[in-house]
Formats: structure tokens, C-alpha cells, sequence
């Protein structure tokens, strides 16, 4: 009989969980500034210690695209009890299906996020978060047809962060592979230490048959410009101890050319990636004659965000090792394989 009554007395607590886990998430959401936010149902389970949340829908108040911005079919975060008996809060997150659209920032402005802090203002371990099928969408809102990059069927882990220094042990360790676009496909590991001031952390990415001729969406707005069918393929690996980036690249590419109305590739290749210094004839600093690419950034600012910046570096070597295919490819046959005169590394400019 005890056996039954505490096993009616559990029903009844996780009977009457339900309704207050939807009524605080329904409360949490409409807390939030700038956004409007819908779920289908909320989820709670006793043994396992669960919460789990169907189909949450974030959208601006003010739109600039007609996807929300974020989007997630299913999220679920499992607590460990045995953990939370001894006083910590600790657990893992699991995803499906989510979508996140990020937008052009306006020119000049800082990408800052909010401090892990104010984000979980709680003391907490993450042991493994991972989500499945997912994707990121990042649109150019402020150019014509606002042109974008679309990123899919990712698959990545996060594991060992804490929501506060010196929770965890050891270092953070990001891995994500996932699509690029249509054909190509795309793969990140990093390590790190989110606390680290100046920033911490290394890690490698590679792109795969990845078809340039899909950003001309992107860059239809400079007349006359066209990339024309190919295949761009490139292993990068980079280090930063103490704020002192380290890096090098691997490009190629084949087939791919670009056409210019006026015939000038230079103006052309000036147009599409203007942050780099261009020249057509001569490869970028710290080329070798195999065309691996050294690259170097002064990452020392105190104020420098781990997330944005790592996003940068990825981002700023991708551009760096498609330009310089590019202008091997359109460059005389002779000069196509030739070490830059300057062996020092080139600057990545990884803005803050």
C-alpha cells in the first residue's frame, strides 16, 4: 500500500507540474525585449529530471524577414540528479530541428552579446548540448532581394561549458558539420576557454565542394559581375594564445571565372571582397609556392567576444582563400604557382 501511494502521490506531482511549467515558460517569453514568442506545448518529467518544449517560435516585433528568427521543433534539458543532490546544477540539451536567421548588422555597428551571466543567472554546467537537422540562415537584409547563405542539415555538439568561471574542468569543444548552400559541405571543431582574457583557443574547419557560382545571388548588385560554375574546396587550422592569432590555409579551386562587363578582374574581384588588399598579379603575404596561405590578427583587445570573433576568423579565411583561388585562376599560367615575395603572414582583419 506505502508502494502505491507514493507511486499515485509522484503521478499527481508531475500531473500537477505540467500546467505550471507552461504557465512560467508562457511568463519567461513574454519577458522578453524586442521579440514576440510562441511554443506549442511544455513538457516535465520527474525520473528523468526533464523539461522539454515543442515548437518555440521567435519572431521581432519588428520583422526584417518573414522567418522568425528563431525556430526549434523540439528542444529538451535533462538534469542530473544525481548532481543536483550534491548541490550543482548540471545536465545536458538536445535540439531538433532548429533554424536560426541572423541578419546584416548595420555598417559600423559591434555584434555584442549579452554576458553568459545575465543569459543563465544561475550557477550551471552544460556537459553536452547537441542538436540535429538544424540550420542557419544568414540574410543580407540591407542589400537588394536581400540575398543569403543558407546552412543545413547541421549536426553539432557543444560540450564542458560553465555558466561560470572554474565550474568545469578543461577546455570547451565545439564540433559541427552541416551543408553549405546547395552543393558545398562544411566542417568546425574547436577548443576553447570562454573566460580567457585575452581570447583562448584553436581549432580547424574545411569546406568541400563548394560551388562559387552560388554567391552570385549575393553579389548580382555589382553590375557586371558573375562567378562562373566550379568547385572550391579548403582546409584551414588556426591557433590564439594570449590574443595572438596563428593560422594557415589551404585553397583550391577548379573550373571557376570571373567575368567582368568592363574586362578590368581586379575592379571586379575589389568588388566582391573590397575588405583585402587586391592585386591580380601577385599572390597574397605569406603564400608558398604549394599555395598554403599563412594569416596572423592581433586579437589582444580585452573587449573582443569569443563567439563573434570565432565566427570572423572562419568567415574572414573562407573569403581570404576563395579571393586568392580566384586570382590564381584568372592570373597568367606562369605566375600561378609562385610564393609571395613577403613570407610574413597576411592580416586577417577580424573586426571587432
Amino acid at each position: 500500500m506505502a508502494t502505491l501511494a507514493l507511486g499515485l502521490a509522484l503521478i499527481v506531482a508531475v500531473l500537477s507540474l505540467q500546467p505550471l511549467a507552461r504557465s512560467q515558460t508562457r511568463k519567461l517569453l513574454d519577458g522578453l525585449k524586442g521579440v514576440k514568442a510562441d511554443f506549442s506545448d511544455v513538457h516535465v518529467s520527474i525520473f528523468p529530471l526533464r523539461y522539454r518544449i515543442t515548437h518555440l517560435k521567435i519572431r521581432e516585433e519588428k520583422p526584417k524577414t518573414k522567418e522568425p528568427v528563431f525556430y526549434a521543433e523540439e528542444i529538451a534539458v535533462t538534469v542530473r540528479w544525481s548532481r543536483l543532490l550534491t548541490g550543482h546544477l548540471a545536465g545536458t540539451v538536445t535540439g531538433q530541428k532548429a533554424k536560426l536567421v541572423l541578419h546584416q548588422p548595420p555598417e559600423g555597428s559591434q555584434i555584442r552579446l549579452p554576458p553568459i551571466e545575465e543569459v543563465v543567472p544561475f550557477p550551471g554546467i552544460l556537459k553536452r548540448g547537441q542538436i540535429d537537422g538544424s540550420e542557419v540562415l544568414y540574410v543580407w537584409v540591407r542589400e537588394k532581394n536581400q540575398p543569403s547563405v543558407w546552412f543545413h542539415d547541421i549536426v553539432a555538439t557543444l560540450e564542458n561549458v560553465g555558466s561560470r568561471p572554474d565550474l568545469v574542468e578543461g577546455l570547451m569543444v565545439l564540433s559541427a558539420n552541416g551543408r553549405v548552400q546547395r552543393s558545398g559541405t562544411m566542417t568546425v571543431q574547436v577548443t576553447a576557454d570562454p573566460y580567457a582574457t585575452p581570447l583562448s583557443f584553436a581549432g580547424k574547419a574545411s569546406v568541400s565542394r563548394f560551388d562559387p557560382a552560388e554567391m552570385n545571388a549575393l553579389i548580382d548588385s555589382t553590375q557586371g559581375v558573375k562567378l562562373t560554375p566550379g568547385r572550391f574546396d579548403m582546409q584551414m587550422s588556426f591557433e590564439c594564445r594570449k590574443g595572438r592569432l596563428h593560422g594557415w590555409l589551404e585553397p583550391r579551386l577548379t573550373r571557376t571565372q570571373l567575368t567582368a562587363a568592363d574586362g578590368d578582374v581586379g575592379s571586379a574581384l575589389k568588388a566582391i571582397f573590397g575588405k583585402i588588399s587586391l592585386s591580380v598579379a601577385s599572390p597574397a603575404d605569406g603564400t608558398d609556392s604549394s599555395g598554403r596561405i599563412t594569416f596572423e590578427d592581433d586579437l589582444t583587445d580585452p573587449k573582443r567576444q569569443l563567439w563573434p570573433t570565432l565566427e570572423k576568423v572562419v568567415e574572414n579565411a573562407f573569403l581570404l582563400g576563395l579571393q586568392e583561388s580566384i586570382k590564381r585562376n584568372v592570373s597568367p599560367r606562369d605566375k600561378r604557382d609562385k610564393a609571395s615575395s613577403n613570407k610574413e603572414p597576411t592580416k586577417l582583419e577580424i573586426k571587432r
